[in-house]
């Protein structure tokens, strides 16, 4: 994930691109968010959040979310998103006991004695994950508490967010569109 923070307070846009990395790692977005654009102009005041993500496909087994191989009795299990980590977890504790799973790494885990075949077809959840509403959790989560006038739009894989004290004027929403986030 690439990010960009513009601001005219260089110590603020560094502890903003901090709190939004906290907070997509938090959220498990990291290899869903492709881009992150920032502007802040705490002078007028000003927070735009433009960030590009992808959508994902309706998968539930866990056997379309990783790569799973047996290894020596034990089954390996790499999640291609880590997103799907806390579902997984959460699903292979309740199946087969937390003395059997252990998280080896961000997005793999080893399974003692568990079936391959079985494995593949365990449902980790009954509905699909929204990436874009754990998206909208992001923006909320790091728009300034005091910037109570909003302006969202949704273009496709972008979401825009824009954050003022007053209303938002055109030329500020100029600026906010020429920001660029790049992926």
């Amino acid at each position: 994930m690439k990010m960009i923070v513009v601001s005219s307070d260089s110590k603020g846009g560094e502890m903003y691109r901090h709190i939004i990395e906290r907070n997509v790692e938090d959220l498990a977005l990291g290899s869903s968010v492709e881009g992150i654009a920032v502007l802040i102009k705490p002078e007028l005041p000003l927070f735009v959040i433009k960030v590009r993500y992808r959508e994902r496909e309706s998968k539930n087994k866990l056997g379309e979310l990783a790569k799973i191989e047996q290894r020596s009795g034990n089954v390996r299990v790499v999640l291609e998103d880590e997103i799907d980590l806390g579902d997984a977890l959460k699903t292979l504790w309740s199946t087969y006991g937390r003395d059997r799973v252990e998280q080896s790494g961000r997005t793999e885990i080893v399974v003692k004695g568990a079936d391959p075949d079985s494995l593949r077809e365990l449902k980790i959840r009954k509905e699909r994950v929204s990436v874009s509403e754990k998206v909208n959790e992001l923006v909320n989560r790091v728009i300034p508490e005091g910037l109570r006038v909003r302006n969202a739009m949704k273009e496709g894989d972008l979401l825009i967010v824009m954050a003022a004290e007053d209303p938002i004027p055109e030329d500020w929403k100029r600026m906010a569109a020429d920001l660029a986030v790049d992926t």
